[in-house]
């Protein structure tokens, strides 16, 4: 578990993405030309939820002492934040979504014309992803806080 310069990088925009992913998930893809319904209404509530939950893991990376004395995450936990964001990102895109008048467009679905069913399909990979990646992130960052505190007794 060591660090590199990917880490700096992370370290900093954790913090902004952990908000700024939930914020595009539940409402923001209005702006990329998916009709938002019922979900954009109660992403307001879980989306505070959500963003809670996304900085658990940077605040745990506060208490290892080599993260926070170099001012970068490490290796195995940038790897974990990029999936977990890549995967917020293609479930923003594909999210499927209804309002009082039946389904709504996903953003690719807007784009590219593809099937609800294979926007459906890949939101399923993604919302598989951000829970694997989730855990492997919230994982490694209590193991790194573990480990530097242990090489301190």
């Amino acid at each position: 578990m060591h660090i590199e310069g990917t880490g700096r990088f992370v370290f900093y925009a954790q913090w902004p993405v952990a908000v700024f992913l939930p914020v595009l998930f539940f409402i923001g893809r209005g702006n990329l030309g998916a009709e938002v319904g019922w979900l954009g209404f109660f992403g307001l509530v879980y989306g505070i939820i959500v963003i809670a939950l996304l900085l658990v893991p940077p605040a745990i990376t506060l208490f290892d002492r080599e993260v926070r004395r170099a001012r970068a995450t490490r290796l195995n936990y940038d790897i974990a934040s990029a999936v977990l964001w890549l995967g917020f990102t293609l479930g923003a895109l594909t999210v499927p979504d209804a309002g009082d008048s039946g389904p709504l467009d996903s953003v690719l679905m807007s784009w590219f014309g593809i099937t609800a069913e294979t926007s459906a399909a890949l939101f399923a990979i993604s919302a598989g992803l951000i829970g694997l990646a989730y855990v492997a992130q919230l994982a490694l960052a209590v193991m790194g806080a573990a480990r530097s505190r242990s090489a301190r007794i």
